[in-house]
């Protein structure tokens, strides 16, 4: 994965952290809150940035192909 990718990571960490108000992975729900932060920072940053972006109106090609090439190339995602 990509640089990206690991500074999305490390912004779940913190946010586990701070909303459970323990270091680390001390507290029993921090994976589950980390996890779904990190999941919901990577949905949030993928279609803003596409929106902003790479959407192509012009294009022929099917939206759903333009997504899928973006977020791949964004993360740095191989097929």
């Amino acid at each position: 994965m990509n640089d990206r990718i690991e500074k999305l990571s490390e912004q779940a960490d913190d946010y586990a952290d701070d909303y459970l108000g323990t270091p680390g992975e001390f507290h029993p729900n921090w994976h589950t809150v980390r996890d779904n932060k990190f999941a919901e920072l990577i949905i949030k940053e993928s279609i803003i940035d596409f929106y902003r972006r790479y959407l192509d109106t012009t294009s022929n090609e099917d939206i759903t192909v333009q997504v899928e090439r973006y977020i791949r190339d964004h993360f740095g995602v191989e097929e």
